[in-house]
């Protein structure tokens, strides 16, 4: 299992996001988080309970890095956790017709727009 910025040569990567961006992640990673932790109350009905804890952990530090402006990296248990809880939060959203809707409504509309010239 891989810890926080194992090389443990200090390296970050500076956080290039918005307010609004920032917000967002807190809280989706709150949520993670405090489902990851209520998850480990009962570890015995979990598939992989150490995979639960490195998540929980990761989300930790994810939140923690939000608060710096800055992220230790590499951090493998991190985008781990982050890319899975993204791929869900995807699935659960219906995120591809979403922006196929979105896509297609926007094509229309440019194309009335361009008429009305």
């Amino acid at each position: 299992m891989a810890n926080a910025n194992p090389k443990g040569d200090g390296s970050t990567v500076a956080l290039d996001l918005s307010t609004e961006q920032v917000e967002i992640l807190r809280d989706h990673l709150a949520d993670w988080l405090d489902g990851a932790q209520r998850d480990l109350t009962t570890p015995e009905r979990l598939q992989d309970p150490d995979r639960t804890r490195a998540e929980a952990e990761a989300f930790k530090r994810l939140l923690a890095a939000l608060d710096r402006g800055e992220i230790p990296v590499p951090d493998e248990d991190a985008y781990a956790a982050l890319s899975a809880a993204a791929k869900s939060a995807d699935e659960a959203s219906n995120y591809a017709e979403v922006v196929a809707a979105h896509d297609a409504l926007y094509g229309l509309l440019a194309l009335l727009e361009a008429g009305q010239r």
